[in-house]
């Protein structure tokens, strides 16, 4: 009969250090990743976004106009499906009217986009949001 064997089973001995190690670091991560997102949660307002518009540029191209755009967000909600209009209007006559639709523009952030114009828009246009939903 064969006598069973004396050594150790790697099983049954304590955990290697780096295996510890991992184990501390992933604890420590999960824990601030807890506390980090407890603590925005607690702390953002319940507020509607807050868009602005500001014209950045605006060129001719093949016999349209573009106007280049950024549309601000400084709330602490993502805005969803936000419409931009852009009007060219001479005194109170609104001459051309286009509109285009932002997926999404995110908290504290900015998006950049364009409206093309037929007619052109130097001195005469104005931009501005007109809606959105919360995603």
């Amino acid at each position: 009969m064969a006598k069973p064997s004396k050594s150790r089973s790697i099983e049954s001995g304590e955990g290697h250090w780096i295996e510890w190690l991992t184990g501390s670091v992933s604890t420590i991560g999960v824990i601030a990743l807890i506390g980090w997102v407890g603590f925005e949660a607690a702390t953002q307002s319940d507020g509607a976004p807050d868009l602005s518009v500001k014209t950045i540029s605006s060129a001719s191209r093949d016999g349209e106009y573009q106007v280049m755009f950024d549309v601000e967000n400084a709330a602490d909600r993502t805005a969803a499906d936000v419409v931009v209009r852009g009007e060219i209007t001479a005194g109170n006559t609104v001459i051309e009217t286009v509109e285009i639709t932002l997926d999404y523009v995110p908290m504290h952030s900015r998006t950049r986009a364009g409206l093309i114009f037929r007619n052109d828009p130097a001195g005469r246009s104005r931009i501005f949001a007109t809606g959105f939903s919360e995603p």
